[in-house]
This record gives C-alpha cells, structure tokens and sequence, in this order.
C-alpha cells in the first residue's frame, strides 16, 4: 500500500469516525476512540479526553457484566490508551504527574479497573522457579562469574555500553535475550498482557512460559529486564520465573500503564535511573515499595574522554534534544533572546532533529515554535541537527542547558559536564514534587525560571567564575558517571540479588 493510498484511507476511517460517534453501541465507542486519539495527536488542547475515557470504560463495563471478557479487556485497553496518550502528559501539565490518584481514579473505580487493577494476586500463584544452579568457575578475582540474563525488545540503546562493561570485568557471563526473536504467538503485547492480568487474579492462571525463555532461566543466575513497561508485566505473569528478576526503570515506563499491571511479588530487585523516576513510580504504583530498589546511572554513551585545552566560547549555550514539547525550547528560546538583547554575542545552538519539513505538518506546539525561531534575529539560533561530533560541540561551548518539563536524567546534561561544560538545569516541573532536578544536580546548576538561568549565566562570564566551574562540571561528571563506578553499581545490585 503507497504511502498515499494508506493516508487516503485513514482520512476515511476518521471521517466515518466522526460520522458515527455519537451512535449508541460499539460502533459510537470505535468512533469516540479513533476521533479522540487523532485530536489528542494534533494536539488540540479543547479535547474532552475525560468524557472519551467514561465512555470507553462504560463500554469496558458493560462487556464485563456480560462475561465478554475479551471485549471489555480491548475495550479498557482503549480508556487507557486514551488517559495515557503522550500529548496529555508531555506538555506543561500532565494530569498524571499533578495528581496521580485523581488521574487513576476512573479506571481503578470501574467494574474492570477494579478486577484489572485493584484485584490482589491471589495466594499459591507463584511462578515456578529453576532450582539453585552450580557454581561453573570463578573471575580472575575470584569472585564466582555470574551468568546474567538480560530480556529487552528492540530498544537496547541504553544497555550496549554498560553490558560492554560488565562482559570486561570477566565477573559475567552474558546472554542477550531479544524478545521480538520468539514467535508471533509467544510475544507479549497490550491485550494479551491485560487479559494475562484479568486471568491471574480471576482463575489464577499464568502464560506458558515460551521454552526458549525456560532454557535461558535455567541457565541463568539473574534475569535483569530493561525497561519496566509491557515486556516487565509479561515476565511476570509467566508461569516460570529466572531465579532472581531484576528490572530497571526509566522516566518513559511511568507515562505507560503498566507500572499499574506487573506482578511485584515476581520481582526481587527494582533499578531506577534517578531520585524523581522512583518517586512517580511510587506514587502511581505504591505496591512497588515492597520490592528493594536502587538508584543507578547509566554509562555516558560517549564515554568520559580527555578534556579538550582548546579555546570555549563562554557565550554559546548548547542543547540537545528540543523539537518535542516535553523538552519545552521554547524556555530555550525566552533565554536567549534575554540574553542577547543585553550583549549580541550570546547564541544558542540546537542539536538533534528539527521541525518537521512542511510547516502544515507541524503540532500546535510545533507551530509556536516555528514563529518564534523566526521572530530571533537572523544567527541568534543555530539548528545543528543529528550530530555524531556531540562531545566536540559540548567542549567549544561556554553551556550545557536542559530546559525540559521533565526529564529522568537528561543523558545530554551528564555528556555536557563529561567535558567540563557547566550546566544551567531547569528545576523540571514534572519532577519538582518527586525530588526534582537538584536530587540529581547541584543544587547551584539548578534554576526555577528563565531570570534566574539568565543570571547564572551572566555570572559564568567571569573568567575565574568559569574555569572553577569547568573543574567542578567534569569532576561531578568522573564521580557519579565514570566506567568504573557505574560498573561497580550495578555489580552490587546484580550480585546481591544473586541466589
């Protein structure tokens, strides 16, 4: 199908969406849902998202009372679909982030949130597990090697340098376990991880665990899964368990429903990549706190290189990541033009991808955006795109800045500091009531508003000023970030969940 014919005919589904969705029945709700996950797409703020989740859970509630399981659990899979759409909580407010009970509250009081949600795991439902395995010999330190399985579908970004890392230390062995290599009929996906939910807490029944999966528990010591969303709720209604499970959070799990679905009573140790992540996590799903956790970093995907002697240009201020609204530029954009008014040097250079090609193509968000970069005189912005030479930016310019309404860690930050480039850090609103950006950074790097960033700036013009704070960006960034410790924090979390 060419690109054309597909647009052609989403243009006529949603058409007909419209057409029908004040139609009482199934086909109403098929048409709420569509209608409602376009105009939440394009961003348009008016949308009662609250009116279309009601309907869509009374859909879900009225198949339930029927006993079509199936249908309320595809038709409960759509409210959340639309509570959880990214344009509701990427922005400035996220429902979710103010008042994560309120957000829940509908879907936890319906009929199926109830079962789906709120039902316990019944007793004597435990996954079976592999019993203890021999020890296979020992590390050039004499530390037993631990066969250590990590379960991840397609998203390996953050993990190939840290399992680098930990395959040189001799103190592991690695099997990589790609979920998307099982059969179609043995991957997990939303409905049948929400239906294995529905069957666990009703009929006590768990997912055949898929044999390549059992071979690999067996010879494992630790499984350790990335990403604490869909493939984290699947693990855990397996009717096999590793013998120890660990698992590691991001910030992008707790904008999904899933935290709300794992079976945590199957998990021996949580990971989570900073202070604010574990806070949410808590707050959306408080029967995480039974379970150990850590906070661990991730290795610099550029890794700690030498500090550049070459000449900085104090007055360029540099960003990374800015075309989507959770990364708010527009905070970027009130900086710089502040600051140029007051002294013309002063510039800012973007880095990563731009606005999309076609102006009619762009978000409302996207199209403020636009107008603004505009109305800057000519220069004053630099749109540097994807760029592979990011550490060579970093060690010409004077700032690292994060400007974002929410941010797990902000890599970028750290990459920045990596070269001694010092770092203006707003005090992310999204992360502010779970610790906030200062429970990561120092707490002089962080700023409430664009007046305060401005004059950090300002006083980084002083010459001394800036070469302390180059010394202390970098020596923060060898402290918390370097191979070594990273290595060491998750030796410890891997070792000591080991049998």
């Amino acid at each position: 199908m060419s690109a054309d014919v597909g647009r052609l005919t989403q243009d006529l589904i949603l058409a007909g969406s419209r057409a029908v969705r004040h139609v009482p029945g199934a086909v109403g709700g098929l048409g709420t849902y569509f209608v409602a996950l376009d105009e939440l797409a394009a961003g348009q703020e008016s949308h009662d998202w609250r009116r279309d989740e009601k309907i869509l859970i009374t859909r879900a509630d009225r198949a339930l009372e029927r006993r079509r399981i199936t249908s309320a659990v595809r038709w409960f899979d759509k409210a959340l679909r639309v509570a959880y759409h990214p344009t509701l909580h990427m922005g400035a407010e996220s429902p979710l982030v103010e008042d994560p009970e309120a957000f829940l509250r509908p879907l936890r009081a319906s009929r199926t949130g109830q079962v789906l949600l709120e039902s316990p795991i019944p007793e004597g439902t435990a996954p079976r597990r592999p019993g203890p395995r021999s020890g296979e010999g020992a590390s050039g330190d004499g530390e037993q090697v631990v066969h250590l399985l990590v379960i991840a579908q397609q998203n390996w970004t953050f993990l190939r340098p840290l399992l680098d890392a930990l395959r040189e230390t001799g103190r592991f062995e690695i099997l990589e376990f790609e979920v998307d290599g099982l059969p179609e009929t043995d991957r997990p996906d939303r409905e049948r991880i929400l239906r294995a939910r529905y069957d666990l807490v009703t009929e006590c029944r768990r997912i055949p665990t898929p044999e390549r999966l059992v071979e690999a528990y067996e010879w494992a010591d630790v499984a350790f899964v990335e990403w604490g969303h869909h493939i984290l709720s699947w693990i855990t209604m397996l009717d096999m368990a590793p013998r120890r499970l660990v698992a590691r959070y991001h910030r992008f799990e707790a904008f999904t429903p899933f935290p709300l679905l794992h079976d945590h009573s199957v998990i021996d140790h949580l990971l989570h990549v900073s202070p604010p992540i574990r806070g949410l996590v808590t707050a959306i799903a408080p029967e995480s706190t039974s379970v150990p956790t850590d906070i661990v970093g991730n290795l610099l995907s550029r890794g700690l290189g030498a500090v550049s002697d070459a000449p900085r240009d104090t007055r360029v201020i540099v960003q990374v990541g800015w075309n989507r609204e959770i990364k708010d530029v527009l905070f970027s954009l009130d900086l710089i033009e502040r600051l140029h008014r007051e002294d013309p040097a002063y510039r800012l250079k973007l880095v990563g991808p731009g606005l999309p090609d076609l102006p009619a193509e762009d978000t409302p968000y996207q199209s403020r955006v636009r107008q603004r970069l505009a109305a800057l005189p000519s220069g004053v912005v630099e749109q540097l795109g994807v760029r592979r030479d990011v550490p060579e930016i970093f060690a010409a310019a004077g700032v690292v800045l994060s400007s974002s309404f929410g941010e797990g860690t902000h890599e970028s930050v750290m990459e920045g500091l990596a070269t001694g480039c010092p770092a203006v850090v707003r005090d992310w609103p999204h992360a502010r009531d779970y610790g906030g950006a200062s429970s990561i950074y120092r707490e002089q790097w962080v700023v409430p508003d664009v007046e305060t960033a401005a004059q950090r700036i300002r006083e980084l013009q002083d010459p001394g000023r800036y070469a302390e704070e180059s010394v202390a960006a970098r020596e923060w960034a060898v402290l918390h970030r370097s191979p070594e410790r990273v290595v060491d924090d998750y030796d410890h979390a891997l070792r000591a969940s080991r049998c």
